[in-house]
């Protein structure tokens, strides 16, 4: 039976996952997973947000939280590294098919995607407009993110980034320009996070 968080114990947990408070989060954690005797895997799983899909690991990675997304990980971590409950969590997608590295790549925080990758996310999964996390770096001009993850990730990434083919590109050339539009207004929303406490649509 999943736990019963509240919705405004799941706006808790995402807002200081989206602030970067890990006092609150861990102290709400702790609360919650001794309440509902449970783990944080279980509590991870539920504690998405209803409307976007996004997810704690999606608001620590969209704002560059990587020693959050670090100390998740690693409770995640257990039984063993990288095991099913964990990379489940870590590629979940959110309602726009994005995963936490999408929302770290996008936004440039290199640091945030080192961890991710490193724990396990796969940087070969796309979002509904068919861009995988790289992909979406390269739009919004992230290129040390872009560079890194070339570089770190092998022949494969580098033979296609994005996993289209020139002629698709060409002929995505308008939606890709849409996107870019979308994703300067996502940044733009995110540089306002913390004034106005707006959460990610995407």
């Amino acid at each position: 039976m999943p736990p019963k968080l509240s919705e405004d114990e799941i706006d808790d947990l995402l807002y200081f996952a989206r602030t970067g408070d890990k006092e609150k989060f861990n102290t709400l954690n702790k609360e919650l997973c001794a309440r509902e005797k449970i783990n944080v895997v279980e509590l991870l799983e539920v504690a998405q947000d209803a409307e976007s899909g996004n997810g704690v690991l999606h608001m620590a990675a969209a704002n560059g939280y990587n020693s959050l997304l670090r100390e998740l990980c690693k409770a995640l971590s257990n039984p063993s590294p990288q095991n099913p409950a964990m990379l489940a969590i870590l590629n979940s997608q959110n309602k726009a098919g994005n995963t936490a590295l999408h929302w770290a790549a996008l936004n440039g925080h290199l640091e945030s995607v080192k961890v991710l990758l490193e724990e396990g996310s796969d940087p070969t999964i796309t979002n509904q407009k068919g861009h995988d996390a790289v992909y979406e770096a390269e739009l919004n001009d992230k290129k040390e993110v872009v560079e890194w993850v070339l570089k770190e990730g092998g022949e494969g990434l580098e033979e296609g980034v994005s996993g289209e083919t020139a002629d698709q590109e060409m002929d995505d050339t308008e939606e890709d320009a849409a996107t870019g539009e979308s994703s300067k207004k996502l940044q733009d929303q995110l540089d306002r996070m913390d004034i106005q406490g707006a959460t990610p649509q995407s």
